[in-house]
């Protein structure tokens, strides 16, 4: 099986009846470029943030100007590559693209492999030194009651002072400095593992964020939204859940293509970071095209000025591809948690608001009042 092969399956060139070797090599080469289109796409959404999780955003950015690239001979304008004329790619560009990252990737792992094992070996070199310095101390010390044992059996009161002096000065003095090494080898170590633990927390934070529009993932937004019902029932906080529908996005990818409904997603992402800028405040990809957003210690009657102005922002999102005359719309459901409430019963209710947005007409926000309203 050949490489085009391996990567789209034989099911197009077995099901095509007119055995056009012609169209059969042209269907094969389409599907190629698509798949490494995509590959190019899931390279940057799947990429290590290495030193600074920054410059992931631009960096995702020009994996999908290369996947434009591969699939149509757009440009790359930040590697200053114009478009491409009769079909051209700049393949010698992608390769050197894709060989930097996996390097530059490689050496990051690397290293931080190198001081993982760093601290281990230095907190195991650091308990051997730990055990040398405990004999030390236990040997200065029996030399020292050995001396007073020794001054003890002269019956000399003197002689058995001065051997008392020098014992506890020994003893205070090894001790004194034990506790000096702990201290500044504990520091030492303090200050590897605190780099180490702020990588370990930048790490995690990274992998609750959807790669494509950088809003949290499902899984945040589910620990997320049973710590507020929590809150709620303990401290009556008021908090809003919002759930967001793309209207009509399966028409966006059918008709500009997934490269172009990824370019929606993104902006959508960004127009959601604009419009819920509180820190309390967290905003989730809930499903392909769905949002979910949870609004902390603000009412239903606070939040929906706030959900009117996204969207409304929404609209001046462009698709790539499509007309001045194509806008992004969305439906919008919300509902306000309510004593008693659990995670299930806030969920159905702020969905059921959802559904009768879209089925209302869509491009509109729909209230569902919580029970006790």
């Amino acid at each position: 099986m050949g490489l085009v092969s391996r990567f789209i399956g034989q099911g197009g060139a077995r099901n095509d009846k007119s055995k056009d070797p012609t169209t059969t090599s042209s269907s094969l080469t389409d599907g190629a470029l698509d798949t490494l289109g995509s590959v190019m796409r899931t390279f940057g959404d799947l990429s290590f943030p290495l030193d600074d999780p920054s410059v992931l955003p631009a960096f995702r950015e020009d994996c999908a100007a290369f996947a434009c690239h591969v699939e149509n001979g757009a440009a790359v304008p930040v590697h200053e590559i114009p478009q491409s004329a009769a079909g051209q790619r700049e393949w010698a560009a992608v390769r050197r693209f894709f060989a930097d990252r996996r390097h530059d990737e490689k050496l990051f792992v690397t290293e931080r492999l190198s001081d993982y094992r760093g601290v281990v070996g230095e907190l195991v070199d650091g308990l051997r030194q730990i055990g040398q310095r405990d004999q030390d101390t236990e040997t200065a010390v029996r030399l020292s009651l050995d001396k007073v044992e020794k001054a003890a059996e002269a019956s000399d009161l003197p002689t058995i002072k001065a051997a008392l002096g020098e014992t506890i000065r020994t003893v205070t003095d090894t001790f004194a400095r034990q506790k000096l090494e702990y201290e500044q080898q504990i520091s030492e170590l303090n200050q590897r593992m605190s780099g180490l633990r702020q990588d370990l927390v930048a790490t995690r934070e990274e992998m609750k964020r959807d790669p494509l529009t950088q809003a949290y993932n499902r899984g945040a937004f589910d620990t997320a939204i049973a710590q507020s019902v929590n809150l709620n029932f303990l401290l009556r906080q008021p908090v809003t859940i919002v759930l967001l529908d793309i209207d009509r996005f399966k028409f966006i990818n059918d008709t500009y293509g997934h490269s172009a409904g990824d370019e929606v997603l993104s902006d959508i992402g960004k127009c959601l970071e604009r419009s819920f800028i509180r820190k309390s405040d967290l905003v989730a990809r809930f499903g392909g095209d769905e949002f979910a957003v949870i609004l902390n210690d603000t009412t239903a009657g606070n939040s929906v000025s706030l959900i009117n102005r996204f969207v409304q922002s929404l609209r001046d999102i462009r698709i790539p591809y499509a007309g001045d005359d194509i806008r992004v719309t969305c439906s919008a459901g919300y509902t306000e948690i309510a004593p008693g409430d659990g995670v299930k019963s806030v969920m159905k209710r702020v969905d059921e608001a959802l559904y009768t947005a879209k089925h209302a007409g869509r491009d509109r926000v729909e209230f569902a009042p919580p029970p006790s309203a």
